[in-house]
């Protein structure tokens, strides 16, 4: 990922979305709805360690970020997300 698509990215950061791709403790698949791009971004980076190769994040029309593209936006703008959630 390129700094111009994290810039982008990070533009669209108050987009609504979707994270999907973390499994519970049954096996079935959690989504959460009641986030931000840039919210999402941090939880995935942050928070869903253990689910890491899955979760992915939905936004836009049909826009997709896998786990490691989270992690490359969270890389440069991780403070910035974070400080926006307080």
């Amino acid at each position: 990922m390129t700094p111009d698509n994290r810039r982008e990215i990070f533009s669209h950061r108050d987009e609504a979305a979707v994270i999907k791709g973390i499994s519970q403790d049954d096996g079935s698949e959690r989504t959460i709805t009641d986030k931000s791009l840039g919210e999402a971004i941090v939880f995935v980076s942050e928070q869903a360690a253990t689910d890491a190769a899955t979760a992915y994040i939905v936004y836009g029309q049909s826009t997709c970020l896998s786990y490691t593209d989270c992690l490359s936006v969270y890389r440069d703008y991780g403070a910035v997300l974070r400080q926006a959630q307080r």
